[in-house]
């Protein structure tokens, strides 16, 4: 807590999500007091993401918190998150390519990133290739399931587009 910048990101951490009045407040308080603060940027553009689904906004937010420190793992993941939710590809990619290089960085599920786009793009073999998750087999059974019966459809649909041709 050496600033009061500090001091006021800790208040809407504390706060955030259940008071999200309160949380903005304090976010711009600790912002007004430096605009660059990581912890600060980081939450505001979770709020801006989650809370009230203005993309934009948030993506700003994190694009400041990684001006100050490109290696700050969790405003990686959450960037990463939103970039895909914005259907952004490509810079998503290249956000994972450049995580995977940080130091504590949770590789699994950095891999369920990958395994999401690939699967957004319908490539479910590769999707299959990247979906796991070491928190939970449940949910690797789930996504392996969901991924195959996505590509089950689609060879279906395609045999029967096909058809209809002939």
């Amino acid at each position: 807590m050496n600033t009061l910048a500090d001091q006021y990101y800790i208040k809407a951490l504390n706060q955030y999500p259940y008071e999200l009045e309160e949380v903005m407040e304090h976010l711009s308080y600790a912002l007004s007091y430096n605009q660059e603060h990581i912890g600060a940027n980081y939450l505001m553009g979770k709020l801006y993401q989650e809370q009230l689904s203005q993309y934009k906004e948030a993506e700003e937010y994190y694009i400041t918190a990684l001006a100050s420190d490109p290696n700050d793992l969790n405003v990686c993941l959450v960037y990463i998150s939103l970039l895909i939710l914005l259907q952004e590809y490509k810079k998503a990619k290249g956000l994972i390519s450049y995580a995977q290089k940080l130091k504590g960085i949770d590789l699994s599920k950095l891999k369920a990133s990958k395994a999401i786009i690939h699967e957004h793009n319908q490539n479910y073999k590769k999707a299959l290739l990247h979906a796991y998750h070491e928190e939970s087999i449940n949910e690797i059974q789930e996504d392996i399931k969901r991924v195959k019966m996505k590509r089950k459809l689609k060879n279906k649909f395609n045999q029967k587009a096909k058809k209809e041709v002939l």
